[in-house]
């Protein structure tokens, strides 16, 4: 019986975590083509490995599932059934960067999940998770995004960006250029007592609601100057190496 149990309780955990559900808090949007807009963050132990290890068992119920899969892949089959535009075919680079993942170990070799972003643009539901890259090569611990949409209940990465969706790759820019603590401070208008954070509030957020598209334009006033206050404050560690 004790063993019945102890099977239920995996079983129920492991459901739990894949359809993890964050605290989120909802923000009026201003934007025209944004509604349904909402942020919150992942608590500090959530993390997700490749552990599918057939196409077969690839579901995307979830967007943490979705991860799972992604990091899971070990084909081109497997890619597109993960991603919201198909490809024909993977290049030299891509397919080393499928050959060098398979070969790292799963468990030492992750994400942690920090930040998610939820939204409808146009008419399509939207999540941008921002994630910790956790690698055995490496001590740092590099932060990237999925921006992801969900079609007939399904989560798919989104792999394409182009003229007929430069609007939303530019939030999505914009959202990962931010050091994701900040970010959910604007959201929440705390200005963490720094002026600089009080200006961005002021900029992004007035009596209708919060503006995706304010924020991106504050970004641009210091993005390209690394020196600029505003660049040191507010901007993510992206070191790669």
């Amino acid at each position: 019986m004790k063993k019945i149990q102890l099977i239920i309780l995996s079983i129920f955990f492991s459901i739990n975590f894949f359809s993890y559900a964050q605290v989120m808090i909802n923000l009026n949007s201003t934007d025209p083509n944004i509604t349904n807009l909402s942020y919150g963050l992942y608590p500090d132990n959530i993390i997700v490995k490749g552990t599918i290890s057939s196409i077969s068992g690839v579901t995307n119920n979830s967007p943490e599932l979705l991860i799972n899969s992604i990091l899971s892949e070990n084909s081109l089959a497997w890619i597109n059934l993960n991603n919201n535009t198909p490809i024909s075919e993977l290049d030299a680079d891509a397919t080393q960067d499928l050959n060098q993942k398979n070969a790292l170990d799963k468990n030492l070799n992750y994400f942690q999940l920090a930040q998610v972003i939820n939204f409808t643009y146009k008419n399509e539901n939207y999540k941008y998770i921002k994630y910790s890259f956790h690698n055995s090569m490496s001590t740092k611990k590099p932060y990237g995004f999925i921006l992801m949409i969900n079609k007939n209940n399904k989560w798919l990465r989104v792999n394409e960006f182009n003229d007929t969706n430069s609007e939303l790759m530019n939030y999505t820019l914009t959202f990962f250029k931010f050091n994701y603590q900040k970010l959910n401070a604007i959201f929440s208008k705390n200005n963490l007592g720094n002026s600089l954070m009080t200006n961005i509030i002021n900029a992004t957020h007035n009596s209708n609601g919060f503006s995706v598209n304010s924020l991106s334009q504050q970004l641009d006033l210091w993005n390209y100057n690394t020196s600029s206050a505003e660049n040191v404050y507010f901007s993510e560690a992206l070191d790669w190496e």
